[in-house]
């Protein structure tokens, strides 16, 4: 059985929105997660790629390569048994190409937008010998390891459930931003102002969907605060 320590955070970037972006000014963070798992690591998103002059600039992304993460924990590359991305934005999908041949599980939805002018960064997501599985809607991949289909922030956006002896673990992507967003729709059944997407119903949706989990934490892709009730 998976314990709490087993979902490990990996912080892989800081950065700052630009004027262009709806929270402009402000500071943001970027995280993976690994599994520690029997069947061998799983990492939950991959963050930015370091080849693009154009979003290091534009976003002032400082990078702390997911290698120098991994080996913090006594992990390497060449651990790491499946990927699952919440979605295919640049910052979340940038570093998958150092797994070349390692099976990425994407929503069908969201490999397909992916492939839509001005989404992502092409190159990051079409690689050699990238290993897309693509899925619709839920899946268990693992004894423990759920995907949840959470679209919202985008068309195929997916959270991970991971079972722990203490409690169910969420891993929530972006389908909830952060933790105050968190707990403003659970003591408001709404949207925080500042972090409304395009499909603000199907955000709600999927965002009240991960409440009703009742979580023993919850961890989210671009904050450092954890969600513990």
């Amino acid at each position: 059985m998976l314990t709490l320590e087993d979902v490990i955070p990996l912080h892989l970037a800081d950065w700052t929105a630009p004027d262009t972006h709806p929270l402009r000014g402000q500071q943001g963070q970027m995280f993976a997660f690994a599994i520690r798992h029997p069947a061998g690591l799983v990492l939950f998103e991959t963050g930015f790629g370091r080849d693009s002059e154009r979003s290091d600039q534009l976003y002032r992304v400082v990078h702390r390569p997911i290698e120098i993460e991994l080996g913090r924990h006594a992990f390497a590359p060449d651990d790491v048994r499946a990927i699952v991305n919440s979605h295919l934005h640049f910052d979340h999908c940038g570093n998958n190409a150092l797994f070349p041949g390692v099976p990425i599980y994407v929503q069908t939805d969201e490999y397909r937008a992916a492939h839509e002018p001005n989404y992502t960064v092409q190159r990051w997501v079409d690689f050699p010998n990238a290993d897309y599985r693509q899925i619709e809607g839920d899946k268990e991949i693992a004894p423990a390891l759920k995907i949840l289909s959470t679209r919202g922030h985008t068309p195929g956006h997916q959270a991970l459930l991971v079972e722990t002896s203490s409690g169910p673990i969420v891993l929530a992507g972006q389908a909830i931003y952060c933790r105050a967003e968190y707990e403003y729709i659970r003591d408001t059944g709404k949207l925080m102002p500042e972090y409304l997407t395009g499909d603000e119903e199907n955000y709600l949706a999927s965002a009240q969907r991960l409440l009703r989990l009742a979580a023993r934490r919850v961890f989210f892709s671009h904050d450092s605060a954890v969600y513990e009730p």
